[in-house]
């Protein structure tokens, strides 16, 4: 019997040493060489290419940009199925060259999913990225015609509003970048005939926005307030025409007017995720925007709600100016643990919740010292229904107080079907955790079936 030790990573087929391939940045790609005799040269024909200026070892090559053209030159496959550059730092016009030469490349062979992310999205929110707008990376024009395009994903690029665009294959976008016209959003749409999955983040100084598909399936928008020097203007709609949506999410700075028309018959997930800033505050402003939206997404079953919606909701409640979502089975609420009562009290209106999530936004700190056995007054005023289809809550948060207590007692208390209770905590401290654990105890008389189950996030 040989006792020669057998290569057993030289027998993979190659597809999957690929796959493994299509989860590892290009460096380390490189650096499997040495892993196997067979894998030494697989990695010139991989057909995932992921070029990422974070994971570049500068001892072993002289730059990002080196690295990449190298492998390139290097390179044998038959076609690209990702092509990716991630390139964090901020790069001058020198360089924009090589990405031309790069996206030439990726389009010779057949690229089917394209990642170009030049510059981190936050130096453009603060404003201290760029100079300008035109320092930034403009795509080049053969690109607005790449018949191969399955995915597109473009961070801190321009794109050319005089360019008529051609993604015949293209089903999902990501834009992420610099101040976007009305004209040219509307120009990306119709040159992409079978897009199903746009994400677009905005920036910029209040201007309206149209989306107009038949094809999309998911759309997510998120505006961030470009500040240099002038107020933006709070008079901007946005006006959404998509028959076939089935996912929307509207997040960040919100617009004055949401006009979603022909949606509402196959949209099944929503998430408003709006969030106030010095220019739009007030829970009465949000309030008149989500009495625009609720009408349209009544018979919606999954939603997520950002705290500042929860707070708007709470007082339209209050002025009875909001009736009961009927259909709604899972509910996503970004909230503050502390105001328990503010959350029971707008779980009312979601006489069907059978899945909950809390995610806390405060941040870890001390043990607060809060009476968990305390009673809170609105539970007298409390629907025999109340939580009664909830089958499973998640709790996410810090793991550092004791503001989670109150919520957990409640929904134990009135949640009588209740399967599963899930923590999902940021911080795991042993000391915090066997607190929690002293507390579920006592309150395993409200539902001894319970399971509980205990994760870090």
């Amino acid at each position: 019997m040989s006792s020669e030790p057998v290569d057993r990573l030289s027998e993979l087929p190659d597809s999957l040493i690929y796959h493994i391939f299509s989860f590892l940045p290009m460096i380390d790609v490189v650096r499997t060489s040495n892993i196997s005799k067979r894998w030494h040269k697989l990695w010139y024909t991989t057909p995932y290419l992921n070029f990422d200026d974070y994971t570049v070892d500068y001892n072993f090559i002289n730059s990002a940009r080196d690295f990449v053209n190298r492998t390139l030159i290097l390179w044998r496959g038959s076609k690209i199925l990702k092509f990716e550059i991630d390139f964090h730092s901020k790069y001058d016009g020198l360089y924009y060259f090589d990405f031309d030469v790069w996206l030439r490349f990726a389009m010779v062979n057949g690229v089917e999913e394209l990642y170009i992310h030049v510059v981190y999205a936050d130096d453009l929110i603060r404003g201290d990225g760029y100079d300008s707008i035109e320092e930034a990376y403009w795509l080049i024009e053969s690109l607005y015609s790449c018949s191969s395009l399955k995915v597109l994903s473009l961070k801190g690029c321009n794109l050319n509003v005089d360019v008529s665009l051609h993604w015949d294959s293209l089903k999902s976008l990501t834009i992420d970048g610099y101040c976007l016209e009305e004209g040219l959003i509307n120009g990306v749409l119709a040159g992409c005939p079978q897009l199903e999955v746009f994400i677009l983040t905005l920036r910029e100084i209040g201007e309206d926005l149209s989306i107009r598909s038949s094809s999309l399936k998911r759309l997510s928008i998120d505006k961030y307030i470009c500040y240099d020097g002038d107020e933006p203007s709070r008079d901007t709609e946005l006006r959404i025409w998509t028959p076939n949506l089935e996912a929307l999410s509207i997040s960040g700075v919100p617009y004055s007017k949401c006009l979603l028309m022909d949606v509402s018959s196959s949209l099944t997930e929503v998430t408003l995720g709006f969030t106030g800033c010095v220019w739009f505050s007030g829970n009465d402003f949000l309030g008149e925007i989500l009495r625009q939206i609720l009408p349209t997404i009544k018979y919606v079953e999954d939603v997520t709600l950002s705290d500042w919606c929860i707070k708007a909701l709470g007082d339209m409640k209050k002025k009875d100016l909001l009736s009961p979502f009927p259909n709604v089975k899972f509910l996503h609420l970004n909230v503050c643990f502390e105001e328990h009562d503010k959350i029971m009290d707008l779980l009312q209106i979601f006489p069907e919740l059978n899945r909950l999530v809390l995610q806390d936004e405060m941040e870890a700190g001390e043990l607060l010292n809060f009476d968990a056995e305390s009673k809170v007054k609105f539970e007298t005023n409390l629907p025999k229904s109340f939580l009664l289809q909830l089958r499973r809550v998640e709790f996410t948060w810090s793991g550092g107080d004791n503001s989670i207590f109150p919520l957990i007692e409640i929904v134990l208390k009135y949640a009588s079907k209740l399967e599963k209770m899930v923590f999902r905590v940021k911080k795991i401290v042993p000391s915090n955790l066997l607190v929690l654990a002293q507390k579920l105890l006592r309150m395993l008389k409200y539902s001894p079936t319970t399971e509980f189950i205990f994760c870090e996030n």
